[in-house]
C-alpha cells in the first residue's frame, strides 16, 4: 500500500540570531539532510498579455501558449534540489495519471528529487495553473487543484513514517488544510520544525496550526487577509500585523514585501529588514514562482546553519534572479549563482 506524505511543527523557534538544525545532522560527517516538502504540482499553462480583459471582454495572447512545470510544493521541492548543498530533496504530491503528471514527475526526477512517495492517481487530472503574464512581469493566476485536491484521509501513523528523518517541512496551501494540518501534528511530535507558506487558497488558518509552525511565510495581501484587513502599506503595519499573527501563537513571521524585500519578525521579537536585491539585467521579467524560491533558499540557510541576515540575503538572492526568468521551474537558479549575488550585496 502506498505511503502518503506529510509533515511539520518546530522544535524551537527562530530567535535573532537563530542556528536551526532539524533531525538529521549536516555534510559535516553525519546522515545527509532533508527538506521535505509536502504539496501541490501543476501544470503551468502561460499566457502572455498585453492585459488582463474586464468583465465581458477578449483579450488576445501576444505568443504562443506554453506549458511548464508549477505548483507552489513542485516549484520549492525543485528549488531544494537546485539550491541545497548536502541537503536532499524529498517531495510528497497527488498527481493525475495524464500527461501532465509524467511531465511533472520526470522533471522533479531530472532535478533529483525524490517522488518516492508521490501518488498518480488513476483516472485523475493534474492540477493546472493558468498563468496570465503582463508586460513588466507582473502575473495573475488561476488554478484547478485537479489532483492536488484529492489528498487520501492521513491517519497518525502514516504521517509519523513520513516525517521520519527529514531535517524541516515546507508546506503550502494548495493541497486541502486538513493534510497542512496533520503533517505538522506529525512533526511536532517529533519535533521536526516545519515552515508554513501562507500561499495557496485563501482560507482562514487556526491558531493551532500556528502553534505548530516554527514560521509562518505570507505576502502582504495574505498578511492583509490573515489579519482581518490590518494596513500593510508600511514596515511599521507590517511589523504591527506581523504582531497579531504571534499574537494568535505564530511563532515568528516572514513576509515577502515583492519589490521592498522582505521583513521578519523572529520569535524573540527582533525584527529583521532585507531589501530587495538588484535583479540581474535589471528587468523584471516574470514574477511566478519568485516566492517558492526566495522560501526554499530561506529553508535552506536555516538547516545549513546560517545565521537570519544571511539566510535573508541569500533568499533574496534567489528571488531576485528568478524575476529575471520567464516561468517557475525554469526560472531557479543555482547555487553558485545566488552565492555569486548574495556575495556581492554584501560587499556593496
Amino acid at each position: 500500500m502506498l505511503l502518503f506524505v506529510i509533515a511539520a511543527c518546530v522544535a524551537r523557534g527562530l530567535g535573532s540570531e537563530a542556528r536551526w538544525r532539524g533531525g538529521s545532522s549536516g555534510s559535516d560527517g553525519g546522515a545527509a539532510r532533508t527538506l521535505l516538502v509536502i504539496g501541490a504540482a501543476n501544470a503551468d499553462i502561460i499566457v502572455d498579455v498585453d492585459r488582463l480583459p474586464v468583465a465581458g471582454e477578449t483579450v488576445c495572447a501576444r505568443d504562443g501558449v506554453r506549458v511548464v512545470p508549477g505548483g507552489k510544493g513542485c516549484n520549492q521541492a525543485i528549488a531544494v534540489a537546485r539550491l541545497g548543498d548536502g541537503v536532499a530533496a524529498r517531495f510528497v504530491a497527488q498527481l493525475g495519471a495524464d500527461s501532465h503528471g509524467a511531465m511533472l514527475v520526470n522533471t522533479l526526477l531530472e532535478h533529483g528529487v525524490d517522488v518516492s512517495r508521490c501518488v498518480r492517481q488513476p483516472g485523475g487530472d493534474s492540477g493546472q495553473g493558468y498563468v496570465f503574464l503582463e508586460p513588466g512581469g507582473t502575473v495573475s493566476s488561476i488554478v484547478a487543484a485537479g489532483a492536488n485536491g484529492c489528498w487520501p484521509e492521513l491517519t497518525a501513523e502514516a504521517c509519523a513514517q513520513l516525517v521520519a528523518g527529514a531535517s524541516a517541512v515546507l508546506l503550502q496551501r494548495e493541497v486541502p488544510e486538513r493534510v497542512n494540518e496533520a503533517v505538522a501534528a506529525a512533526a511536532c511530535a517529533q519535533r521536526i520544525p516545519v515552515l508554513q507558506d501562507i500561499g495557496g487558497e485563501d482560507r482562514p488558518i487556526s491558531d493551532a496550526q500556528l502553534r505548530r509552525c516554527a514560521l509562518i511565510s505570507p505576502n502582504l495581501s495574505e498578511l492583509h487577509r490573515l489579519t482581518g484587513g490590518m494596513p500593510v502599506g508600511s514596515d511599521a503595519e507590517v511589523v504591527a500585523a506581523a504582531g497579531t499573527l504571534r499574537a494568535r501563537g505564530a511563532r515568528s513571521v516572514l513576509i515577502t514585501l515583492g519589490a521592498r524585500g522582505a521583513i521578519l519578525v523572529a520569535e524573540d521579537g527582533s525584527v529583521h529588514r532585507q531589501p530587495a536585491l538588484a535583479v540581474p539585467g535589471g528587468a523584471v521579467v516574470d514574477e511566478t514562482g519568485a516566492g517558492d524560491c526566495f522560501r526554499s533558499a530561506f529553508a535552506l540557510g536555516l538547516i545549513e546553519g546560517v545565521p537570519l541576515h544571511r539566510c535573508l540575503r541569500f533568499a533574496a538572492a534567489a528571488g531576485a534572479i528568478a524575476v529575471s526568468r520567464l516561468g517557475a521551474v525554469p526560472s531557479i537558479p543555482t547555487r553558485a549563482e545566488v552565492e555569486a549575488l548574495a556575495d556581492a550585496a554584501e560587499d556593496a
